[in-house]
């Protein structure tokens, strides 16, 4: 944890103090990338905003190349478009982004917990 920048630690801290689950602090991407010195937000503390983003986008990736590879593979299905492929990748990374940032916000307000704005600013004062 002396890796990570210092907004990050006292993030970490606060939700420790608030008695959030080890995993639920901090996902392993967001470890990687904390150790490589990026101030990313944890996903309870971000907006909804970045974590509709962040998490729809990384599936709806994730989903295209698997939904490509195996309507190819198993189902034959070579001939299918690549506008069905990026449909069904924008739909399902929408919609997976979108209920992953909703059980963000809901966390964040079970725990009680202040946003990464929040947070940040109340360090400095």
């Amino acid at each position: 944890m002396d890796r990570y920048p210092a907004d990050v630690r006292h993030a970490l801290q606060a939700m420790a103090d608030a008695n959030v689950p080890a995993g639920m602090r901090a996902p392993p991407l967001h470890r990687l990338l904390w150790r490589m010195g990026l101030r990313v937000p944890p996903p309870l503390l971000a907006s909804f905003g970045a974590n509709l983003f962040v998490m729809g986008g990384l599936f709806g990736v994730l989903w295209g190349v698997l939904w490509r590879g195996l309507m190819w593979l198993v189902l034959d299905l070579g001939s299918l478009t690549l506008g069905i492929t990026i449909g069904s990748a924008v739909m399902a990374g929408l919609l997976f982004g979108v209920m992953m940032a909703l059980l963000m916000r809901y966390q964040r307000r079970r725990y009680q917990l202040p946003a990464w704005k929040t947070l940040l600013q109340g360090r400095m004062a």
